[in-house]
């Protein structure tokens, strides 16, 4: 299942610091124990 929320305040970007795990065609990062991709202007959360 995914949820889509708001897009945070700041971007997940290569190198930022969280880890990231590859998903089909985008990478997720994972945040607050969660996987989520950023996509425009809303994040999916899985």
């Amino acid at each position: 299942m995914t949820d889509r929320h708001p897009a945070p305040d700041h971007e997940h970007l290569p190198g930022d610091g969280h880890e990231t795990v590859q998903h089909g065609d985008h990478v997720d990062h994972i945040h607050d124990g969660h996987r989520h991709y950023q996509h425009g202007d809303h994040v999916h959360e899985h």
